[in-house]
């Protein structure tokens, strides 16, 4: 079971661990991983991520962002950012970006056509 010494000097504190889990009847992998609070569910940021993909040539306010999430514009604003690293607005722009270097590397749309199709209407 042990291979080596140190194996043997972290067993109590694994052990305790795993009891602790059980005594607090949650399983053992989340006793190390604290839960982050105040997130969107993976689905609710798929549903975001798709909409702003769907909806880039658009206009996409903060209001329509958090009402797919069923969120106050300053719930969803701080969760989105908690899990993405960056503000809506700035994850928006930031998909805006990568559709025009698409478009730069991917098509033979003159350069004015393709600052036309990355922008907002």
């Amino acid at each position: 079971m042990f291979s080596n010494a140190s194996d043997l000097s972290s067993a109590p504190q694994q052990t305790h661990g795993l009891h602790l889990a059980a005594l607090l009847g949650k399983p053992a992998d989340l006793a190390h991983h604290p839960r982050i609070r105040g997130g969107l569910p993976p689905r609710a940021l798929r549903r975001v991520r798709e909409y702003i993909e769907a909806h880039l040539e658009e206009t996409i306010s903060i209001d329509a962002l958090a009402g797919i999430v069923g969120l106050s514009k300053y719930h969803f604003a701080r969760a989105f950012k908690q899990l993405e690293g960056v503000t809506p607005h700035h994850y928006l722009l930031q998909c805006r970006v990568r559709r025009a270097q698409e478009l730069l590397t991917g098509t033979d749309l003159a350069l004015s056509e393709i600052a036309l199709a990355a922008q907002a209407k």
